[in-house]
């Protein structure tokens, strides 16, 4: 749920762990495709719609995992990525919200059908083994880390950068500083 850097990086990331069905999540349509050219197999603009693909495609489970990776992350969110998952599945939150807020879960699901809310920073790295193991990756071709750049900024175009990324017209835009 949201295809950003981050988002992007999960589809990858959810690839080279054998997954073989990705859902993208994002309301911005050229994200959704972006997803799909990075190897989602299916992108939706709504949380509702994926999830019920996920349950048709699971004989009614849900999803093994949620990935949330919007960039103010609400209570909301969460609860719909919880709403998604299979029984023992996971809901991983990667962002921040806006500090104290609840999240809406049914409690029932989370005893009887052991699912999980697992928070993540930084997909939980190692840097001294996974920053060399993602180069390594990135050198062979099997990271795409090129591709996820949108747009190039130099330090004068930098409010420009801030709103291309509100409106949602990057994947990732960098500064380059010349």
């Amino acid at each position: 749920m949201g295809i950003g850097g981050i988002g992007i990086s999960a589809v990858q990331g959810a690839l080279h762990a054998g997954a073989t069905t990705v859902i993208a999540v994002d309301p911005v349509e050229f994200k959704r495709d972006e997803a799909k050219r990075f190897g989602a197999t299916h992108s939706f603009a709504t949380m509702d719609e994926a999830a019920d693909l996920a349950r048709q495609l699971s004989n009614g489970q849900g999803a093994d995992s949620a990935i949330v990776t919007v960039g103010i992350v609400k209570p909301e969110h969460v609860g719909q990525a919880f709403a998604a998952i299979r029984k023992g599945g996971t809901a991983v939150v990667t962002g921040l919200g806006g500090g104290g807020d609840a999240v809406p879960i049914d409690l029932t699901e989370l005893t009887l059908y052991q699912k999980r809310i697992q928070g993540s920073l930084f997909g939980q790295c190692n840097p001294t083994s996974d920053i060399v193991y993602l180069l390594d990756m990135y050198k062979l071709g099997a990271l795409r880390l090129d591709e996820m750049i949108t747009r190039t900024y130099s330090l004068d175009e930098i409010g420009q950068g801030y709103e291309d990324m509100h409106a949602g017209i990057n994947l990732r835009g960098v500064v380059l500083f010349d």
